[in-house]
């Protein structure tokens, strides 16, 4: 049995075809992540200037930077998945796109500046004398990450703002392949008495290829204070690195009756990511927890004050694992469960020290508390669906091949009934563009053979927000059970972009084609946001063939370079367009009917509503011109 494939980071050819191509994401203003529990980040005004310290590690940002501490981020987005062996939970990403996922200048083949990310003032006027050789601002830097190596013309450089309100270049790295590195880098910077001022400000900026997402930098935490040094790398934060994962496996939500066939089967142990960013060994405890949302209730504790043993050492990445959740707490008789595990540390941290007097008297910061990224969430999802994704798309995935098609393989412990696909098509520029959906129970690999157990036209549908699914309709339910694979034709050249969560690796279920062959996936680790959704309610009385209308209604051609032909007699017709908003047409009568004219109508997918013998029956129809 064979399967589809798609995407890679870099441009990949497969053979002389279409090429399979990840592209960054258009920016979003509000998470539609339900599995992900983070903070939301503020409002975006300008508010008065901020005290020493300033430090942001980015782990409580939502899709866009903390608008408290940052005046100016709007092209540059937060992910928790395009870093490698980050410091803590998100990084900041600087590349070639703004914030609506638009290259700069897409027809230009020039280097220029593009991200950007502004901090807030700052007051630095009222340090003292023996303050002043010792401010420092100090973050992490990585090239490249999951995204693309930046060439040696590009570069990241980080600028102080002059109280004349000129900026001035404290720091730039260059690209090329000297930067290739799993590791992220730290930079320590001194800012000398000529920017201690009130209103003072720091930027981050990227110089890059102005035609796309070709050059990819990340930034984290950043850390601007007195008291260091040049040397002051160490920091007295211990924190976990990476969302958990989720309770079963392969998949990250499962429709109930399908878990519950064989949950043993699927669940699995879960884990995360820790790291000492301090310089010392530091004893750790961590605890894992299950809960149902549904209830409120807990229904288990994985890990209780776990030891980390040994202790991590200075500087040591650890990966802290949890058992499986036992059957026996799972409500078997539930509709459908919300399961959050969480995974939080004691590691001995607590706010920034800013100061201990000689009768040992501590005074905190509490603009500053360590604690904020020593906890981490996520949603599994026992419900009406498969998924193998996060519910977050980091990046969009696709081809550009008329014709070509994508398939994704899902596997049915027992008979059920598919209803819906849910997809998430992120550009809007997209929404209109006609493609067939599939549901296929084989596909062949290194072959041109398919079993198609449903086809049908539709349009790619104008996503309610940045990130969200489309829900698409099957006309006619259909059974499955074993394997099957569902995916889409498209019918452009153009890249036709799916969302791509890179938390969550089902490379292996990936098909594609696009040359009439079946090939699977190589190239690309990561999930498409693509879901095949059942109905638990008509399952048990549906009946196959008798969903058809009674009344029968034949349109033909279809595809159709702007003429339809409907064989009868009809009451009404009615046109809309793939944004429902009601198209313009003409009809003439033929010896067999009625030939419908589309005029000057765009090409795409559009519904023709026909009353007859006083019943509406709705075609899709396929204009090509």
């Amino acid at each position: 049995m064979k399967k589809l494939l798609l995407i890679s980071f870099a441009f990949i050819a497969i053979q002389t075809m279409a090429q399979i191509t990840e592209r960054p994401l258009p920016f979003k203003k509000n998470s539609s992540n339900n599995n992900f529990v983070s903070k939301a980040a503020g409002n975006n005004q300008t508010q008065a200037s901020l005290t020493l310290p300033f430090w942001d590690d980015f782990s409580q940002a939502g899709f866009s930077p903390n608008p408290t501490l940052w005046l100016s981020g709007e092209h540059v987005r937060i992910s928790s998945s395009i870093a490698k062996s980050a410091p803590t939970l998100n990084v900041a990403v600087f590349d070639g796109v703004d914030a609506s996922g638009r290259p700069y200048n897409a027809t230009s083949l020039l280097n220029g500046a593009t991200d950007s990310l502004v901090s807030q003032m700052i007051d630095l006027s009222t340090l003292t004398a023996d303050q002043v050789d010792s401010v420092y601002i100090s973050f992490f830097w990585q090239a490249t990450g999951n995204g693309e190596m930046p060439d040696r013309q590009d570069s990241l450089v980080l600028q102080f703002k002059k109280p004349d309100g000129i900026w001035q270049s404290a720091w730039r790295q260059i690209g090329g392949l000297d930067n290739q590195s799993e590791e992220f880098n730290q930079v320590v910077l001194k800012v000398n008495p000529e920017f201690f001022y009130d209103g003072f400000q720091f930027r981050f900026k990227s110089f890059t290829r102005l035609a796309g997402a070709f050059d990819t930098w990340l930034v984290d935490y950043i850390y601007l204070n007195d008291g260091r040094h040049q040397n002051d790398v160490a920091h007295v934060d211990r924190a976990l690195t990476r969302r958990p994962s989720f309770l079963i496996a392969p998949y990250s939500a499962m429709p109930t009756e399908q878990f519950f066939a064989d949950p043993a089967k699927y669940l699995s142990e879960t884990n995360t990511e820790f790291y000492n960013l301090n310089d010392f060994f530091q004893p750790i405890q961590f605890t894992t927890t299950v809960k149902d949302l549904g209830t409120g209730n807990q229904l288990e504790v994985l890990n209780n004050e776990s030891v980390a043993n040994p202790p991590p050492g200075p500087y040591a990445r650890r990966t802290f694992t949890s058992p499986t959740l036992s059957v026996a707490n799972i409500d078997i008789d539930a509709d459908s469960l919300w399961l959050e595990t969480t995974y939080y540390i004691k590691s001995g941290d607590n706010f920034y020290i800013e100061n201990i007097s000689a009768t040992n008297d501590t005074t905190f910061n509490t603009n500053l508390d360590y604690r904020v990224n020593d906890t981490v969430r996520v949603i599994t999802k026992i419900d009406d669906f498969f998924a193998y994704d996060d519910n977050d798309a980091d990046f969009a995935a696709g081809i550009n091949q008329n014709g070509g098609k994508l398939a994704y393989e899902f596997f049915a412990e027992e008979r059920a009934l598919l209803t819906h696909l849910d997809i998430n098509f992120p550009f809007t520029q997209q929404a209109g563009e006609p493609i067939e959906l599939f549901v296929w129970t084989n596909i062949e690999e290194e072959a041109r053979s398919e079993e198609i157990l449903f086809q049908d036209s539709y349009s790619v549908l104008r996503p309610a927000s940045i990130g969200a699914m489309t829900t698409y309709e099957l006309d006619t339910p259909i059974f499955v059970q074993g394997a099957f694979f569902i995916g889409f034709q498209q019918a452009t050249n153009e890249f036709l972009a799916v969302g791509l969560d890179k938390n969550q690796d089902s490379g292996d279920k990936m098909f594609y084609n696009v040359d009439g062959t079946w090939r699977k996936n190589e190239n690309v680790k990561g999930s498409f946001l693509m879901r095949p959704r059942f109905d638990k309610t008509v399952a048990s009385t549906f009946v196959p063939g008798k969903v058809a209308p009674e009344v029968q209604l034949d349109v033909y051609p279809n595809p159709s370079e702007g003429e339809f032909n409907i064989r009868g007699q009809v009451e009404a017709l009615q046109l809309f367009d793939s944004w429902g908003k009601e198209a313009q047409f003409t009809v003439e009568e033929t010896e067999t009917g009625l030939k419908v004219l589309f005029g000057k109508n765009q090409k795409g997918i559009y519904l023709l509503h026909v009353k007859k013998e006083g019943k509406i029956i709705t075609k899709r129809l396929i204009l090509n011109h």
